[in-house]
């Protein structure tokens, strides 16, 4: 059952315009950092963007000391993966499990904590190619 919820989830994944997988990773960063969305009832404040809320369940960069343990830590997320240039044909497998995590996570894991960012549009494409940024790009400061 689990492979078939799965294998749906799979199935809902929207792939990122002209291939494009990152942003710029420290807009990526200002997104882990935000809390916002999803949470709050006021009305009477002008909209904001959604925060991704990273920090909440993930290490992510060194500097930041306070972070959650519920997920695992994603320090070193592209360098541990050899994403050494996200251009290189040899990181499209990982540009693409790591672009359906976090658009659908349940793709690949059934029963996954984590908010399906992109399949619940709690973040646009722009905002899932930064936090792609932040993990998989070489300069960022999660791969230094």
């Amino acid at each position: 059952m689990a492979r078939q919820i799965e294998a749906e989830a799979a199935a809902t994944v929207r792939w990122p315009a002209g291939g494009q997988y990152l942003g710029d990773w420290r807009e990526g960063e200002k997104l882990a950092q935000n809390g916002r969305g999803m949470t709050w009832t006021d009305t009477s404040a002008a909209p904001s963007a959604n925060g991704a809320q990273c920090y909440n369940c993930h290490q992510i960069s060194p500097a930041e000391v306070s972070f959650g343990t519920i997920g695992p830590s994603l320090y070193n997320y592209g360098k541990l993966r050899g994403v050494t240039n996200p251009a290189d044909p040899a990181s499209a497998a990982i540009l693409q499990y790591t672009w359906g995590k976090l658009w659908n996570s349940k793709a690949y894991a059934a029963c996954s904590n984590m908010p399906r960012f992109g399949h619940a549009k709690l973040l646009n494409e722009a905002q899932i190619q930064h936090l792609m940024a932040l993990l998989l790009d070489p300069k960022s400061p999660v791969n230094q």
